[in-house]
């Protein structure tokens, strides 16, 4: 019998809808689960501290990306193992994971004990653990949290366009908003750019290949290998840089732009060079604005349930004989 706590946030899109605990505790009859649902980011900490001195085993995130992104600021390092069940709007670290709405394939994984251990990204004092970066994302997760946040409507939006809804908020800002360029300075043993003076409307830090739940940003990215990868667009002007957005938001990387460069590594210095702060965002979250990111990668530590062929070869669980009770 393992020692579980359920977190649950009621503000993501799709998590009450997608998870009753009834349901959730027909699958994992076995087990001691406690459900909660904080109603603030202090009172998660409090809990999760909690979690550790009591000797819990596994954390369940029912939420999105964010609800997993502030789940494992506190699980970083620790021996808890983390599975994450899917109730946001992209999804991008469960997807990663193999994870679904599935109870039978999420029990399955679970009973399997199929885990890894996956790299973390750290950006000043901050985790990332799918795909942040500075620019125009920025804006369109700003602008996508804000509306959740201060329009009730929005919420059903969300649970009707699901991954759309990002593709949609990113065409509605880089036809309708102001075409701004970054202007920093950029620094790592990997980086193929000669010129370190960087312009451009969007630098990308990925831990996974897609972004938003469908954007090939960086296709060959893996979470467990000891790098990052780092994506940036010297588009200067607003034609070219949709030209390069159209490709993305077909599910296609433009393999043929020589405007966009990319690079893998394991730390990367980034400073305003003007009087703006870097306005970063990550797991769809805003972070604390700065002049200066100091990002660099923490290997193999957040344990994470996550699906692979062991699944299904294992004698004594079977996908398709997860007990449930009726």
């Amino acid at each position: 019998m393992a020692n579980i706590s359920v977190y649950l946030n009621p503000h993501a899109s799709q998590a009450m809808h997608t998870f009753q605990a009834e349901e959730i505790k027909k699958y994992f009859f076995r087990q001691e689960l406690r459900f909660m649902s904080p109603s603030s980011e202090a009172e998660l900490i409090e809990l999760i501290q909690k979690d550790k001195n009591d000797g819990v085993e596994c954390i369940f995130s029912i939420g999105g990306d964010g609800t997993a992104h502030t789940i494992a600021q506190n699980l970083v390092g620790s021996k808890i193992k983390l599975l994450v069940l899917p109730g946001g709007t992209a999804n991008d670290f469960a997807a990663q994971m193999g994870t679904n709405s599935n109870l039978r394939k999420l029990a399955g994984i679970f009973h399997a004990r199929t885990t890894r251990e996956v790299d973390i990204i750290k950006v000043n004092d901050r985790y990332l653990i799918t795909n942040g970066g500075v620019g125009i994302a920025y804006k369109v997760a700003q602008e996508v949290n804000k509306f959740r946040k201060d329009i009730k409507f929005f919420k059903n939006f969300l649970k009707s366009a699901g991954k759309n809804a990002y593709s949609l908020m990113f065409i509605k800002q880089i036809i309708m908003a102001k075409f701004e360029m970054l202007e920093v300075f950029m620094d790592s043993p990997d980086m193929p750019l000669f010129d370190k003076k960087i312009k451009s409307p969007l630098i990308l830090v990925n831990n996974q290949p897609r972004l938003a739940g469908k954007f090939p940003v960086a296709p060959q990215t893996r979470n467990d290998d000891g790098k990052f990868n780092v994506t940036i667009f010297l588009h200067d002007n607003k034609l070219d840089f949709i030209k390069a957005s159209s490709a993305f938001l077909m599910g296609k990387f433009p393999e043929n732009d020589k405007k966009i460069i990319q690079f893998e590594t394991d730390t990367l210095n980034m400073v305003s060079l003007n009087e703006k702060d870097l306005d970063f965002f990550g797991d769809g979250e805003n972070f604390q604005p700065s002049k200066e990111l100091n990002i660099s990668l923490i290997p193999k530590s957040l344990v994470v349930y996550s699906s692979n062929e062991d699944i299904v070869l294992c004698p004594s669980y079977s996908l398709d004989t997860i007990p449930a009770i009726k």
